[in-house]
């Protein structure tokens, strides 16, 4: 068999969905391969190590960064490519041209599929998209599919960058079913773990700590809630912030009293323990997002959702799992986070559909299944067309 190539536009060892999305893509690899030994694993920088849970046998791992441009780099990665016979390329958040592209072709790269876990673009009409739609055109050497986690970001790709629309396809996001599942064993884990009193029901974020990605609506929240609504019984876990990333938000921490109400957890990795803990999870982008693997996480464990109705992120709920709010609007989450505690019954039936929901659509399997028919199709187009 041939080889195949997952290449990374970011680090190794990424954490965060990119970790995820790095089993779930090699096993799509080991499907075409069916030996480890022709898979091979490109990132932009290795500085971080391989990822501890990815198999020791995967060895093929090399630098790679597709912006490269001198004759010397394109020739290694051209014979790179033609002499581990590799003939498919899984890219994540491949764009529609870049320098090396060509030479990943010249080498022998016949199927290139770009998996996008972001928006590509903003949305465009009239000359500008035209203008965007063209330039697609005249690159022929970038990615022959485009594969997106959700409708909305889809459309960016689109309306926004010019790719046709029979280029792209949606793949919804998988994760792992069993790590992440409910678990009444673990329902004081969190608080024991970082000193929260256990009579506060956790309302959770897990993520990046950019402005895009809401933290400082969630705080905003808890002042309303823990104040002008006069709820006490609860604390907001803020997950995923580096050293020095709090302190981006002390505008929103001025008040020792809510403040008492609020914890910024770090960057962990016992998330799935974590996750058994709290009540309800919450995510408040203002500007763009995707369909974020937090969510997913959340909903496999049987939390309620409770989301900016962002395109993409709005699909993260259905009603039956949890609620939407205007974007920004504090207030307005506040008052869904109040009601959804207050009524026991339907925090319990929003958190066993959220999880139903995930073993239904969202499993790695089902991702893996999803971009190896994209394969298989786009090979058997190229036969009937050859």
């Amino acid at each position: 068999m041939t080889g195949m190539m997952v290449l990374f536009h970011c680090e190794s060892n990424p954490g965060y969905a990119a970790s995820s999305h790095e089993h779930t893509f090699l096993e799509v690899a080991k499907h075409f391969t069916g030996d480890i030994s022709k898979i091979h694993y490109a990132y932009a920088n290795l500085d971080g190590g391989m990822t501890p849970s990815l198999p020791k046998d995967l060895t093929n791992v090399i630098h790679l960064d597709t912006r490269w441009s001198t004759p010397k780099q394109l020739r290694a990665v051209e014979r790179y490519v033609k002499d581990h016979k590799i003939t498919r390329l899984l890219g994540f958040d491949q764009p529609v041209s870049r320098p090396m592209y060509k030479a990943l072709r010249n080498g022998g790269i016949s199927t290139f599929v770009s998996y996008w876990g972001a928006p590509m673009s903003s949305l465009n009409t009239g000359l500008k998209l035209f203008l965007k739609r063209l330039e697609v055109f005249t690159k022929p050497h970038g990615p022959d599919h485009y594969v997106f986690q959700s409708t909305g970001m889809r459309d960016t790709a689109v309306d926004g960058r010019g790719i046709p629309l029979s280029k792209t396809s949606i793949v919804k996001t998988g994760i792992d079913t069993d790590r992440y599942a409910p678990d009444d064993t673990k329902k004081h884990y969190a608080h024991e773990q970082l000193n929260i009193p256990k009579d506060r029901e956790i309302i959770v974020f897990t993520g990046h700590m950019e402005r895009r990605k809401g933290v400082h609506v969630i705080l905003q929240a808890a002042k309303v809630l823990t104040q002008n609504l006069d709820y006490k019984n609860v604390q907001f876990l803020i997950l995923g912030n580096r050293p020095g990333e709090k302190e981006n938000f002390e505008e929103y921490l001025q008040n020792p009293d809510v403040n008492n109400h609020i914890t910024f957890g770090g960057y962990r990795n016992d998330i799935p323990d974590i996750l058994k803990s709290c009540a309800m999870g919450m995510i408040a982008s203002t500007e763009w997002d995707s369909f974020p693997m937090s969510s997913l996480e959340m909903a496999a464990t049987g939390l309620p959702l409770l989301v900016s109705a962002l395109p993409g992120l709005n699909e993260a709920v259905t009603p039956a799992t949890g609620r939407t709010f205007p974007v920004g609007d504090y207030n307005a989450a506040a008052a869904d986070i109040q009601n959804i505690l207050n009524n026991q019954g339907l925090r319990q039936a929003m958190g066993a559909s959220s999880r139903e929901r995930v073993l239904k659509h969202y499993s790695r399997a089902a991702q893996a299944r999803g971009l190896i028919n994209i394969f298989e199709a786009l090979e058997r187009t190229t036969e009937y067309t050859l």
